[in-house]
């Protein structure tokens, strides 16, 4: 049988501080557990993880962030990016360097794959625009 709480007196609902919805939170993005699995150790609903999710996303928008990186050398070609990088390499001057493909994983699962040239400013757009979607 799992824990039972009993709650007494006036207050009949559980307070998180700040603190600990973050820690919650943290642990959700890094673990590699489910929201669920995570809700499920803490004792809260998973709808609760959303709700804290979006309210500390929509206070720190402005904030600047450090997200985890990988570096991933693709020797492969996907039969769609060959025509393409031919006709890069033939507009590209021969004293440019080849520019490098990023892969940015995003909320959700979805994959943005971009040219590493790319203005930070669009690119942040791009990365905004796909996690909305």
């Amino acid at each position: 049988m799992g824990r039972v709480e009993i709650l007494t007196g006036r207050e009949r609902r559980r307070f998180w501080s700040n603190d600990q919805k973050l820690a919650i939170l943290e642990e959700v993005a890094t673990s590699g557990l489910t929201v669920t699995d995570v809700a499920r150790r803490h004792d809260v609903l998973p709808q609760q993880i959303y709700a804290w999710r979006r309210k500390f996303s929509l206070t720190q928008e402005n904030e600047s962030r450090f997200l985890p990186v990988t570096l991933v050398a693709s020797d492969i070609e996907t039969p769609c990016q060959a025509p393409v990088e031919e006709a890069v390499r033939k507009t590209v001057p021969k004293k440019a360097g080849r520019t490098g493909r990023i892969e940015i994983r995003c909320k959700g699962g979805r994959v943005l794959k971009v040219d590493a040239g790319l203005e930070p400013i669009m690119l942040q757009g791009l990365i905004r625009s796909v996690e909305e979607a």
